[in-house]
């Protein structure tokens, strides 16, 4: 059988193929299902009444297009949808704290209770966006 002989032309391909390989390897890494822990409601805020921190949460993530639902005083419901992937939230709160708790991560979930780890992401981003939006309206009272 003859043998193959790679010339100085195959490198930059292979080369491509390569790093094409490790990206999509990397791209689809399961991480745990980060459970967010309680954050305090900044002092300056804490007086406000709770469809005011509703409406600071809703705020907060409405500008990367996470969705709410209000479910309960103190509880709304954030969906985040990045066809086909669907991350859905808990974020649970009062005048004292707020945390976030899965509900599902529709098409993410993994094996041995694992997430894609763009649910992690999102669920990071949303956590910090509200913190950083109530700071905003306590450093106005």
């Amino acid at each position: 059988m003859p043998q193959l002989r790679h010339t100085e032309k195959d490198r930059p391909v292979r080369n491509i193929l390569a790093a094409a390989a490790i990206l999509l390897l990397a791209a689809c890494q399961t991480r745990p299902i980060t459970t967010t822990q309680e954050h305090p409601v900044p002092p300056g805020a804490q007086a406000l009444p709770l469809n005011a921190i509703e409406l600071a949460i809703v705020e907060a993530g409405a500008r990367r297009g996470w969705r709410f639902q209000h479910l309960a005083d103190g509880q709304v419901r954030a969906t985040y949808t990045k066809w086909p992937w669907v991350a859905e939230a808990d974020v649970l709160f009062s005048n004292r704290s707020y945390r976030i708790q899965y509900v599902s991560a529709k098409n993410m979930e993994r094996s041995n209770d694992g997430v894609e780890r763009a649910y992690n992401r999102w669920v990071g981003n949303l956590e910090r966006d509200i913190a950083a939006r109530l700071d905003q309206i306590a450093a106005r009272r």
